[in-house]
């Protein structure tokens, strides 16, 4: 492949990714948390455009508080995911990077931990150029501000001198018209694994013979832990859902009412400039009315153009 064209010059995510990415970090405040990059390549002229649209989330093999790692089974597992959502989107769509959290600590870590994401990134970029990675910094506090900030980067890794240097890539963020099932289906599943490890260790925690201090203090774990997955994942979900219900609801009545004007003769369509559809039929009529003079006149003249809207597409700090 030609190296121009295999060279990486833009990264999208979706906002529904992001806002995966950002409820994943929340999740567990004292545990790193992974997840692999689910999207297509494009490749141009001048080189290859990445876009994220969705997340793999593998179980939690190891669990520590500085440290998480992909394994092969992981992969080969988002690959399988990738070929499910490809026939569920109708896009061909590949594990394209990887994503992992840092809590309670700066979105770049200390030497020891920044080597270790670099050297896992550069490993990954051997199966791919255009490969990935992505970092969700939560629970830290601006010393500056002594406010609580989420940051994410996205970046690459370069053999350089002998050294693995970082390479900062900007992304931008690409809205979405609704949150999907499958992105909702992807949490959820997640939510119930962690669910699954929290009863595995308040069982563990149970076992042989404990005084009742000690039990009392394993169900207060345990309720705390269950509050905390509610407040940080479920309730904003509810929320996001109950706003766009409301949006979907206003559509539907628009387009009703719309429906019902085109069943009895009425064109208001509205143009970008606020006029009516049938003021300008109207005009039209009239010009036409007023001899060859007029009509040769408008004729010259430059006729309106009706331009499409575009997608917007939001810078996001890097």
């Amino acid at each position: 492949m030609n190296k121009q064209t295999d060279q990486l010059t833009d990264v999208f995510i979706s906002d529904e990714v992001l806002m995966m990415c950002h409820n994943l970090a929340l999740l567990t405040e004292k545990e790193e948390v992974a997840a692999l990059l689910i999207g297509q390549k494009i490749i141009h002229e001048y080189g290859t455009t990445v876009s994220v649209t969705a997340l793999s989330i593998p179980p939690r093999g190891e669990i520590k508080k500085d440290r998480v790692e992909i394994m092969s089974e992981d992969l080969v597992n988002a690959m399988e995911d990738a070929k499910h959502f490809s026939c569920i989107k109708g896009a061909n769509l590949n594990v394209i990077g990887w994503y992992h959290s840092h809590p309670h600590i700066t979105v770049w870590p200390s030497n020891v931990g920044k080597k270790a994401n670099l050297q896992t990134q550069l490993n990954l970029q051997n199966m791919d150029s255009c490969f990935i990675g992505i970092i969700c910094s939560s629970y830290n506090t601006d010393t500056t501000t002594m406010m609580k900030e989420m940051k994410t980067v996205c970046f690459q890794a370069k053999q350089m001198n002998g050294t693995v240097q970082r390479i900062d890539v900007k992304f931008q963020v690409a809205p979405t018209t609704c949150t999907s099932q499958l992105s909702f289906g992807v949490i959820v599943k997640h939510i119930e694994t962690l669910y699954d490890e929290l009863i595995k260790n308040y069982n563990e925690a149970n076992e042989g013979d404990i005084s009742p201090m000690a039990q009392l203090h394993n169900d207060s774990v345990y309720t705390l832990s269950g509050i905390h997955m509610l407040e940080t994942v479920a309730k904003p979900m509810l929320q996001m859902l109950e706003t766009q219900r409301e949006s979907s609801t206003k559509r539907i009545q628009s387009l009703q009412t719309k429906l019902e004007q085109l069943s009895l003769g009425i064109n208001d369509e509205q143009y970008c400039d606020g006029t009516n559809n049938n003021n300008v039929d109207q005009e039209n009529s009239d010009d036409s009315s007023e001899g060859l003079i007029t009509s040769v006149q408008i004729k010259n003249q430059p006729k309106d153009i009706k331009k499409g809207k575009k997608s917007s597409m939001v810078s996001s700090p890097v």
